[in-house]
């Protein structure tokens, strides 16, 4: 049976135009009856997709709705892409928050129901199931101060690093981190970079998702848009 979850007073999104929107702890639309077109094209926004949703993002969702409200499923990533005759490649170049936190939020699928009927997705980017570690919409740590290494492991997951993370890793995140607890701001890449003695290139090599996306949502650091 679809879980449509309890609407939550205290966690909620709005994308202008007057209407809110209620999401689980996890960021998830819930209740999901919510969903509509608008929502979609907001919470894309918050997945870092800037630059709208092409008709390649609009088929990967509708396709993710009808498992969801007909089928009462939600696919494996791999199946998805052979359904829709796509590579894992050009999944995650659509979504680059991945399939589980990016194209099933975008399609209104609420974290309990995934967990419900396939919980394996959520080891895609399950950074902390529990709630001491609660997200924002766009997978960031909500509360600073709730950050512990555990919850950098389970990013640092989603990007499958070879050596897992290493001192230079741990050194780049606790300065970003005593950094923030001290001024109560981002510093720039660049500040980054030349505290650290990182170039660019290096610094892609350990956070595969960016500077942003990767080393600053690992170290528990806040997303500013």
């Amino acid at each position: 049976m679809m879980t449509m979850g309890r609407e939550s007073r205290s966690n909620r999104v709005s994308f202008g135009g007057g209407k809110s929107y209620a999401l689980d702890t996890q960021g998830f639309l819930d209740p999901s009856g919510q969903w509509d077109e608008a929502f979609a094209k907001g919470m894309a926004v918050k997945q870092g997709i800037y630059n709208g949703l092409t008709d390649e993002h609009w088929r990967i969702i509708r396709y993710l709705r009808k498992k969801f409200l007909e089928e009462k499923t939600v696919p494996f990533t791999v199946i998805a892409c052979m359904d829709n005759k796509i590579r894992l490649g050009t999944l995650r170049r659509l979504f680059p928050t991945g399939f589980h936190r990016g194209a099933c939020r975008i399609a209104g699928i609420n974290y309990k129901f995934i967990c419900e009927v396939n919980f394996l997705l959520t080891y895609e980017s399950d950074v902390a199931p529990a709630s001491v570690h609660e997200l924002t919409p766009a997978g960031f740590l909500r509360d600073f101060e709730k950050w512990d290494k555990r919850f950098a492991g389970l990013v640092a997951r989603e990007w499958d690093l070879p050596d897992g993370l290493t001192e230079r890793h741990w050194g780049f995140i606790e300065y970003l981190r005593d950094r923030y607890a001290d001024t109560g701001s981002v510093p720039t890449v660049y500040e980054a970079c030349n505290s650290n003695s990182l170039e660019l290139g290096e610094l892609k090599q350990l956070f595969p998702e960016g500077y942003r996306r990767g080393a600053c949502r690992i170290a528990g650091l806040p997303f500013f848009s």
